[in-house]
Parts: structure tokens; sequence; C-alpha cells
């Protein structure tokens, strides 16, 4: 995650676009990084290393596959189909339960890896150069918590509707 170091998002600039301050200059010292070298999550997945961005497939898979899981379940409410809500329902605790330790646990590779690198350079790596990594495991813990948030909300969803299609 550390490969490149010409990466670099200014949180001043960033920030500012928060603020909605286009006409604000940077305070002296500060450079902006131009918009070909700023980092963003397309430019992190792809520096991310094989393991982390299956890890990313898998997270990325797992919620689009709660939805799926959901839309198609949702017609069986009504048709009382028992043994295909409680499969739809297991499939979504799977995802809701394990989503989030998978997130965690690229984020701890991706750190692990990075304060290795920091202890075998010398001199220490700049803020700059560490940042590609942190965003890197900030998205690991971003997709788990995705993936996570998606099956438990399609499956409360889809108990509310059972419920309610019982009563």
């Amino acid at each position: 995650a550390m490969r490149r170091k010409g990466f670099g998002v200014s949180v001043l600039t960033g920030a500012m676009a928060l603020a909605g301050a286009a006409g604000a200059q940077p305070e002296p010292g500060y450079t902006v990084v131009p918009v070909a070298d700023r980092l963003t999550i397309v430019k992190v997945f792809g520096d991310a290393s094989m393991e982390v961005q299956a890890a990313f497939a898998i997270l990325l898979i797992s919620t689009v596959a709660a939805l799926a899981v959901w839309a198609t379940s949702l017609p069986k409410v009504g048709q009382a189909d028992a043994k295909g809500l409680a499969g739809a329902l297991g499939r979504l605790r799977i995802v809701r339960s394990g989503a989030m330790p998978l997130g965690f646990l690229a984020a701890s590779y991706i750190l692990f890896s990075g304060f290795l690198g920091i202890s075998n350079v010398r001199p220490a790596p700049t803020i700059t150069v560490m940042a590609p990594g942190w965003a890197e495991a900030a998205l690991a813990v971003m997709l788990g918590l995705l993936a996570t948030t998606v099956a438990v909300v399609c499956e409360r969803h889809l108990e509310g509707r059972i419920r309610r299609a019982a009563a």
C-alpha cells in the first residue's frame, strides 16, 4: 500500500471542499496535489495487495449478494415459502456476521504490513507517504461496515415482512 510516494491528499483541501470554500487558497507552505496525482478510492483499490483486493472484492460481492437475496426473497413472503425464507435469512445472517470480521482482518493486515515497513525504513516516512496505507485500511473497515449494514437492514426488513404476513 505504500509503494507510491506521489499520492497524498491535503487535509486542508478536503476541509475546504466539505466547507464549500471554493475560492479559498491553501495556507502558505501547503501545496495542493495535482488532480492526476490525487488519491481516489479506485487508486486505493488498485494499489492494494492481491490479498487485500480479494477481501475488498468479497466484501463488495457480499453487499450485492445481500441485496439480491433480499430482493428475490420478498415474493416468497406472500407465497408462504418457509423453507426458502429460512434459507434467505440464513444467508443474510452469514453476511451480517462475517463481513465485519473480514473488514477488520484486512485492515489489521494492512496496518501490520505498514508498521513492518515503517520499522525497516530510515528515515521514518512522512504522513504523506503513509496516508495511502491508512486510506486502504479505512476502506477495508468501511466495506465491512457497508456489507454488514446492508445485510442487517435486509434481514430486519424481511423478518418484519414475514411477521406482518403471519399476522
